[in-house]
């Protein structure tokens, strides 16, 4: 081997080692750093998956309860759009509680209707007659309804011999519910 040959094979290893230290190295270093991200990543979601393993009886049983929260919930409000068919369902249900208490009703005003958020509130009152001892089966059968009334106002009087009295009830309606 001449001498020139062998300064150009030093100066070829040179530049090799320059090469490898400027720009293999730090994408050895870039690729590495990167594979500790993508580790702790999987780790991660490794341990966000175990977790989710222990939790997936509770989860279910979370989700089983909250499908019969939404149904119980369903089942208080009426059903339909149309605000006039919702009104005569209030006041069918307000009627059939009526004549299983026993009670007399003297008059029964025009449903209030009105409309807050996609919910409908339809709003009847009634005065009537009843015996003391039907009040609470009367309030009973309201509160058992389904669909629910809500006793928004009630004021009952005594007079001789009978006891006298007026209720308001609401009834909802959520346009999404109904058919």
């Amino acid at each position: 081997m001449k001498n020139n040959d062998k300064k150009l094979i030093a100066v070829a290893g040179i530049l090799f080692l320059l090469v490898v230290i400027v720009r293999v190295i730090p994408l050895l270093k870039e690729s590495y750093n990167e594979d500790l991200q993508e580790i702790e990543f999987l780790e991660q979601r490794i341990a966000r998956m175990r977790s989710l393993i222990e939790e997936a009886p509770f989860i279910k049983d979370d989700e089983a309860a909250r499908r019969e929260e939404v149904a119980a919930l369903a089942s208080w409000t009426f059903t339909g759009q149309d605000p006039n068919l919702i009104g005569t369902s209030v006041q069918r249900q307000l009627r059939q509680a009526v004549e299983e208490a026993g009670v007399l009703p003297r008059s029964y005003n025009t449903p209030r209707i009105a409309e807050a958020e996609g919910w409908l509130l339809i709003t009847q009152e009634m005065d009537f007659v009843i015996e003391q001892n039907a009040i609470l089966q009367f309030l009973d059968l309201l509160e058992n309804s389904r669909p629910r009334l809500h006793v928004t106002e009630f004021s009952i009087n005594r007079n001789r011999r009978q006891y006298t009295g007026s209720i308001t009830v609401t009834g909802f309606s959520k346009k999404s519910f109904g058919g």
